[in-house]
C-alpha cells in the first residue's frame, strides 16, 4: 500500500524538526529545547503558622487535592510550596545550562472567603528558595529572589496563573550550578497571623497540588525553554 503523500510529508517533518532540536551551531550552542517539568508531590506542600508551624503534604478539599495561601479557620497564616526536579536537564560537566525562559503555572482549586480584599488590598508573591527538604523553617526562610506577583484575585476554578521567572531562575542556576531542583514560595502579601474576629480569618487561595490525580492537567508545571553552551576553557 503506498503512503499518501501528505502523511509522509508529515513523517519528514517530525523528523525534520527532532534533528533541528538536536543540532549545534559553529559556536558550540545548542539550539532551543522545550520540556515541562510536574511539581514533585513528595517534596511540595504548605505549611500553617502555628506556635510551631506544621507541615502538610496538600489539603483535601472538595475540588481535590490542593495547596492553601492565606489564614486557617483559627488565623493562622499558610504558605505554599513548590518544588521541580529538572535533573533530567542538568548539563555534563562541559557545559552551562542557559534557560531562556521559564514559566510557572498554577490552577486554582479554591477561593474561599476574601483574602485579597478581605481586610486591604492582598496579591499572592512568589519567591524562589532553596528549601531542599520541606520543613517548617521553610515557612520563614530567606528567599534567593522575588518573581512577583501571580495572582491579584481569584474565584476561578479551573484558572491558569502564569509567571515568568526566567531572571531569577538564570541567576539561581549561575549561584547554584550543581543544584537540580527549583523551588518556589507563594504566600500573600502582606500575610501574618490573626484574630479569629478578622475578616480574613478561614480566607485562603487554593490551588491544585501535585499530588492531585484527578485533575492531572491542573497540577502545577515549570515550562522550560533552553540550551546548552560550550564551558570556556
Amino acid at each position: 500500500m503506498k503512503t499518501k503523500p501528505y502523511f509522509s510529508s508529515y513523517i519528514i517533518a517530525i523528523i525534520t524538526i527532532l534533528g533541528i532540536m538536536s543540532c549545534k551551531s559553529d559556536d558550540g550552542i545548542t539550539l532551543t529545547q522545550i520540556k515541562t517539568f510536574i511539581s514533585s508531590g513528595d517534596n511540595d506542600g504548605y505549611i500553617e503558622n502555628l506556635s510551631s508551624p506544621v507541615v502538610h503534604n496538600y489539603f483535601s478539599g472538595s475540588q481535590g487535592k490542593s495547596l492553601c495561601v492565606g489564614w486557617n479557620s483559627n488565623g493562622y497564616c499558610m504558605r505554599s510550596f513548590l518544588n521541580f526536579d529538572i535533573s533530567t536537564i542538568m548539563p555534563s560537566s562541559d557545559k552551562e545550562l542557559i534557560i531562556d525562559e521559564a514559566l510557572l503555572q498554577v490552577f486554582e482549586a479554591n477561593t474561599n472567603m476574601h483574602p485579597f480584599d478581605g481586610a486591604g488590598v492582598r496579591v499572592v508573591n512568589c519567591y524562589l528558595l532553596n528549601y531542599g527538604t520541606l520543613d517548617k523553617s521553610d515557612y520563614g526562610l530567606a528567599p534567593f529572589a522575588d518573581c512577583g506577583a501571580i495572582s491579584t484575585w481569584g474565584y476561578n476554578v479551573l484558572k491558569e496563573y502564569p509567571l515568568n521567572v526566567t531572571a531569577a531562575t538564570n541567576d539561581f542556576l549561575v549561584t547554584n550550578p550543581t543544584e537540580n531542583k527549583l523551588q518556589f514560595r507563594l504566600q500573600f502579601l502582606p500575610d501574618g497571623n490573626v484574630q479569629k474576629s478578622s475578616p480574613i480569618v478561614s480566607s485562603m487561595w487554593n490551588i491544585f497540588s501535585g499530588e492531585e490525580t484527578q485533575k492531572s492537567d491542573y497540577r502545577p508545571k515549570l515550562t522550560i525553554s533552553y540550551h546548552y553552551n560550550d564551558k570556556q576553557q
